[in-house]
């Protein structure tokens, strides 16, 4: 049986939470899981952001708990956690995830995304419940090092208002097409920054600040110059007390940024697929309307003509046929 979380099914919460998985790489990074809290709020007032669900088979086995995270009005939900992982490897596990993914579509999302480690147990399972690989990316990790880095001169600035558009058309232009069907663009929540030059959008860092870490998604111009001094510049902002560690994820499409970012003393500190699972299909059909000006009307001649007589059908003809 799967069904919302109630207050009947805190225990439970309390046994999985340490034996499951984030599956939202950018939570797990700045904030943690945090399924306790999502839960509670759900349950409080549900048809918020979060979703959660249990499922506890009818007999002997194991019971699960499901939650994804859907932001504001966006066009997708991010599988936030999945407990325990062995629930993955039986069939109440697959049964969990198409719950999610209905209960989902039914708030409006088209897609629910996965960050998962391929070597992780939950990759198969997700592959077995309909996910596919849409991106990989590999998560680095700088903790120290940081005065050291720091430039003499800052290039970057906080984004504005007037930004926007050129954000966009950078994330245009960057990300492949495939990718732009499942994740939206940034989410412009003000506090990115913005590298301009010359009158042209180079680079946006899409950063998200949470008490566990700094989340950081770069968007560079193949054609920018001196990116290490650009990467570094990044820290120049940060506050030279702020000991969080400062996670950077590289997407496939910008693998350039992997040899500038280990020069720089970041670790790799992990590898994933980000997997989606659609929850919508184009219906592609005919679309039959009436064309206002053609429709009941009879067409009008616009030059004067006149019948051919015979005797110049007859030398039309043989013009003709040579």
């Amino acid at each position: 049986m799967i069904r919302p979380f109630d207050w009947r099914d805190l225990a439970l919460l309390r046994r999985v939470r340490d034996r499951g998985l984030c599956l939202d790489a950018q939570l797990a990074f700045t904030r943690g899981p945090h399924i306790l809290g999502n839960a509670l709020r759900e349950a409080l007032a549900p048809g918020r952001s979060a979703c959660t669900l249990v499922a506890r088979p009818e007999g002997d086995g194991i019971a699960a708990l499901g939650q994804f995270v859907q932001r504001g009005e966006e066009p997708h939900a991010k599988l936030a956690f999945l407990g325990p992982v062995e629930a993955l490897e039986q069939d109440i596990g697959g049964q969990l995830l198409d719950a999610l993914a209905h209960v989902a579509g039914e708030r409006g999302a088209h897609n629910l995304i996965a960050d998962v480690d391929e070597s992780s147990p939950a990759f198969e399972g997700l592959r077995r419940a309909g996910f596919a690989i849409y991106a990989r990316q590999r998560v680095w990790r700088l903790a120290d090092q940081r005065e050291a880095l720091t430039p003499p001169d800052a290039v970057w600035r906080m984004e504005a208002p007037h930004d926007g558009h050129a954000i966009r058309s950078l994330y245009l232009n960057l990300v492949p097409g495939l990718v732009q069907q499942v994740e939206p663009s940034p989410s412009r929540t003000a506090g990115g920054l913005v590298y301009w030059r010359e009158g042209e959008l180079l680079g946006y860092l899409d950063v998200e600040r949470g008490p566990r870490g700094i989340w950081v998604h770069p968007y560079f111009h193949p054609a920018v110059e001196h990116i290490e001094r650009l990467l570094a510049g990044l820290l120049a902002l940060l506050h030279p007390e702020d000991r969080r560690p400062l996670f950077v994820c590289v997407r496939s499409y910008q693998s350039w940024l992997n040899d500038p970012l280990a020069r720089l003393g970041f670790e790799p500190w992990v590898d994933q697929a980000v997997m989606v699972k659609r929850l919508t299909a184009a219906v592609r059909r005919p679309a039959l309307a009436a064309l206002p000006a053609i429709e009941g009307t009879r067409p009008e001649p616009t030059a004067p003509f006149s019948p051919m007589e015979r005797g110049e059908i007859a030398n039309f003809r043989r013009q003709c046929m040579g």
